[in-house]
């Protein structure tokens, strides 16, 4: 677009001329934004598929491997696990109302011992949510990053209902509640569920759940302590992981 000055009845407006060092400012600040893209610098994608692990992001406001990084103990490297999601999943079955819930924390150290393209898409839901996790669980008073829990609401019956903040966590004695729910599907807040239908969320808990410790998913006076074998399971798989990687070359 020509970037001139408005032209009077009768008179002609001055030619603009611009100075050399203007020219040289505009050049580059045109180079940058090109090279920018060149170099892939595109925001994440709201859809979990194809999401890249965040380790290459900037720290931001959104998820990045440092929040979740343990006390004790290093993150596993990513690209070396197996197991599937199903592995790290705990299941609810509600005969009464034919309702089938699965949780899976989506924990950092947890998933990258499953499988590369689980893990891809596993991260691809905290990656793509980054900032608004952040966002409330400031809200709520955390400091860091809380423990985030994949949800998905299944029926088989012609229609079922959920309570989503029924399901609740029992650890370390303490019953705990979700502070906030992130809906993945866009009709999750509806609280219904057709035949053969899936409805899905991203559940805020407090950090202090220790995925170390013994565990229990709870939904409608139903328990589920799976939890404890899922550990050993990602123990022995941890001890494979480390005998997988390739030690790097000086």
């Amino acid at each position: 677009m020509t970037n001139a000055s408005p032209v009077r009845a009768g008179f002609l407006a001055p030619r603009r001329v611009d100075h050399p060092m203007r020219f040289f400012r505009r050049t580059c600040v045109c180079f940058a934004v090109l090279a920018g893209a060149a170099c892939g610098s595109a925001p994440v994608p709201e859809s979990p598929i194809g999401a890249r692990p965040a380790v290459a992001q900037d720290i931001g406001d959104g998820w990045h491997e440092s929040l979740e990084i343990p006390g004790a103990r290093p993150l596993p490297p990513t690209g070396y696990g197996t197991l599937s999601q199903d592995n790290i999943t705990i299941p609810i079955e509600v005969p009464e109302g034919n309702l089938f819930i699965k949780v899976t924390p989506l924990t950092e150290w947890v998933i990258r011992l499953t499988a590369p393209d689980t893990y891809l898409r596993l991260n691809g839901y905290k990656v793509a949510r980054g900032k608004d996790i952040r966002d409330r669980a400031r809200r709520h008073g955390e400091r860091g990053w809380p423990l985030v829990l994949f949800v998905s609401y299944y029926t088989i019956a012609v229609e079922s209902t959920y309570e989503p903040y029924d399901l609740q966590i029992r650890a370390q004695n303490i019953l705990f509640r979700p502070y906030d729910i992130i809906p993945v599907t866009p009709d999750f807040n509806r609280e219904r569920l057709r035949q053969q239908e899936s409805q899905i969320a991203l559940y805020l808990f407090d950090s202090d759940i220790d995925l170390d410790l013994p565990m229990v998913v709870e939904y409608d006076r139903r328990q589920n302590p799976r939890w404890s074998g899922i550990r050993t399971v990602l123990d022995r798989e941890l001890v494979k992981v480390n005998t997988r990687v390739v030690p790097e070359t000086p």
